[in-house]
């Protein structure tokens, strides 16, 4: 009789035990889920970033142009939205280089991203232009490095996450620096 009477009070525990327990398993599954997608659209944005700042260091003879269609001088920050260029109409607003980024960066991320800024900047450009304007030299800007940074944000996939972000948005972003490569058809650099 004794057994019968305990074998029935404990009849509610384990389900009692996995009402207590679920929360933590929810909060540790979803936790995994957004720390995986967060990894996932970081190195997505890398990875952009990286193959930006490849394009940036090969063909770095672009400059910028002002918009009576006249040469400005160098692109030391210049800062763009791919969507824009992309979308224009207007053939001397950018430059080959930012057009030819611009699509490498829209077809290495995924749609989860939507890309903000992009930053593109010459050391050589920064070093000389703002002191030297007249011994400024575009094919020069392979004494220097390149750096490409790629701003973006993307949507959190559960509210783990989303505590810290603003309206289940996430920043993303991320650099990369190359040297600039010398180009064998520059005649006062062989």
């Amino acid at each position: 009789m004794k057994n019968r009477r305990k074998k029935r009070r404990e009849s509610g525990q384990a389900m009692v035990e996995f009402a207590m327990v679920l929360p933590f398993f929810l909060l540790l599954v979803m936790g995994i889920l957004d720390f995986g997608w967060l990894f996932y659209n970081y190195i997505s944005v890398e990875n952009s970033a990286r193959n930006a700042a490849r394009i940036a260091c090969v063909e770095y003879t672009e400059t910028c142009y002002n918009d009576s269609g006249q040469d400005k001088g160098p692109v030391f920050d210049k800062n763009f939205d791919p969507e824009i260029v992309k979308n224009s109409t207007d053939d001397k607003a950018y430059t080959d280089q930012e057009k030819h980024i611009a699509e490498v960066i829209d077809l290495s991320i995924p749609k989860s991203v939507t890309i903000e800024d992009i930053s593109i900047k010459y050391t050589y450009d920064q070093k000389v232009w703002p002191n030297n304007q007249t011994d400024y030299r575009v094919e020069k800007r392979s004494e220097g490095d390149v750096t490409v940074t790629v701003k973006g944000k993307f949507t959190v996939l559960t509210p783990v996450l989303g505590v810290f972000c603003d309206h289940m948005q996430k920043d993303v972003s991320a650099s990369a620096t190359y040297k600039v490569e010398t180009h064998p058809n520059n005649d006062d650099e062989a």
